[in-house]
């Protein structure tokens, strides 16, 4: 008896090809998106980035907040900053300039 030749049905071959359309799409989704995990990798090292800066500002901000106060209270300091700084000294004082040579 012959074999009667079947058909091949082709509602298996695109289901198949439309869930794994869906499947790769999500999977877009998940690792490429606007949400995905690169992005919030980027993101995470972003932050990182941003918090070291925030704690050099931080302790910027206290180094001068101290240097504020003692420009106001202390006399002594203002003193030492103006003769190093602005080369000034006390009437009848020379001032001597020690010139290096720079390589």
């Amino acid at each position: 008896m012959p074999r009667k030749a079947r058909k091949k049905s082709k509602k298996p071959r695109l289901s198949w090809i439309l869930f794994s359309g869906i499947i790769l799409f999500l999977l877009y989704l998940y690792i490429g998106g606007d949400y995905g995990l690169y992005r919030h990798w980027q993101l995470k090292q972003k932050r990182q980035v941003l918090y070291k800066e925030l704690q050099l500002a931080k302790q910027e901000k206290d180094s001068l907040t101290v240097v504020i106060q003692k420009l106001k209270t202390d006399s002594a300091y203002i003193i030492k900053i103006a003769r190093e700084k602005y080369n000034m000294g006390k009437p009848n004082e020379e001032i001597i300039h020690i010139v290096t040579k720079k390589e």
